[in-house]
């Protein structure tokens, strides 16, 4: 027979209910002269209860299959009605429904609650002393919500390794090429300096859409510059940058402000950048992802040749500056920002620091 939608909504109801009893179970108050085994799940951070009566199936690393309501727990014992298990027994452990229907499995085999030798889990055995009192227990539990949080953060925690390896996902974006290497100096304090080999296409005609030739340059940069770490991967660094630049046959207005059309020249330019730049530094296994931003200003020493310029934007009719073609030299110092915004990521290596 096929269910009517008024039973396939109970059935649904009393499932999502058993869900929600499992998952808020442990955090229901520890009544006096009762044990607890808690299974700390790492990836969420979050502590689950056994508790007496919770509803549990154990595989244990016989292969024997042990289920039922928990009567007593004896430190790292679960006893059930004709038998018991120890924790050190266990192989995989699951949560029970009290409302399952006949026709329904009591547990989900695919969402285990603990799985022995696995890294996302752990089972924490209170100690007797934690059972003394009502207060000791809440403190106890505290300082396990406490340590848990610390693990948390220095699971993250960039500064556990020496040595960094990084590439600069963002600067593809204006085709550079950018690696990077960090060193941790001290406690807090990491150097780090990237190398950058910037190439550039003649053709990108940036004149079009802004006035500065932002695809245009080939070149390379360096960037240096030492980094305090405040807390939990969160840094402030002093930036200081060099690059060389250059193009030739490029039609642009810049550095002018001329009416758009452009013009055609030569570019040699040195620059020297001075920034603050914050950032976040975070660290997943050996995997490292670095955002940050900030801004500063940079020196520019130009060296440039002015051949032409053209007379309309729209087509390539060009004023020779002189009739044998040669350019007007000019050499020039000019000031700009520095904006600093990307994302780098990377891989930590060598051996730890903390």
């Amino acid at each position: 027979m096929y269910e009517s939608k008024n039973e396939l909504s109970m059935k649904r109801f009393f499932t999502l209910f058993f869900m929600v009893t499992c998952f808020t179970a442990v955090s229901q108050p520890l009544k006096r002269g009762t044990h607890v085994i808690l299974i700390r799940d790492i990836r969420t951070s979050r502590f689950l209860r056994i508790s007496e009566n919770s509803n549990i199936l154990v595989w244990t690393t016989s292969g024997k299959q042990i289920s039922g309501q928990v009567k007593l727990i004896k430190t790292d014992t679960l006893f059930f009605n004709d038998t018991l298990v120890k924790v050190s027994d266990i192989d995989k452990l699951f949560f029970q429904s009290k409302f399952a229907f006949p026709d329904q499995p009591q547990y989900n085999e695919n969402t285990p609650a603990y799985v022995a030798g696995s890294h996302n889990w752990q089972i924490i055995c209170p100690p007797e002393s934690a059972y003394s009192s009502p207060w000791s227990y809440k403190v106890y539990m505290q300082n396990l919500a406490t340590q848990e949080k610390k693990d948390h953060i220095s699971s993250t925690d960039p500064l556990a390794y020496k040595n960094f390896l990084k590439f600069n996902i963002i600067k593809l974006a204006h085709l550079e090429l950018a690696l990077s290497y960090e060193r941790l100096i001290s406690k807090n304090f990491t150097w780090e300096t990237e190398f950058s080999a910037i190439l550039g296409i003649p053709s990108a005609n940036a004149y079009y859409t802004i006035d500065y030739p932002l695809y245009n340059y080939s070149g390379f940069s360096v960037t240096t510059y030492p980094k305090y770490f405040f807390y939990s991967g969160g840094y402030l660094g002093i930036v200081m940058m060099y690059r060389n630049l250059w193009f030739t046959g490029v039609r642009t207005d810049w550095p002018d402000k001329g009416d758009g059309s452009g013009a055609l020249q030569d570019q040699y330019r040195n620059d020297f950048g001075l920034s603050l730049r914050i950032g976040l530094m975070k660290r997943y296994g050996k995997f490292v992802i670095d955002w940050y931003l900030g801004g500063g200003i940079k020196y520019i020493m130009l060296h440039q040749l002015l051949y032409g310029i053209y007379e309309y934007h729209d087509d390539n009719q060009m004023w020779w500056k002189h009739p044998d073609h040669s350019p007007d030299v000019n050499n020039r110092i000019l000031f700009g920002p520095v904006i600093n915004l990307g994302i780098k990521i990377g891989l930590a290596i060598g051996h730890q620091g903390k």
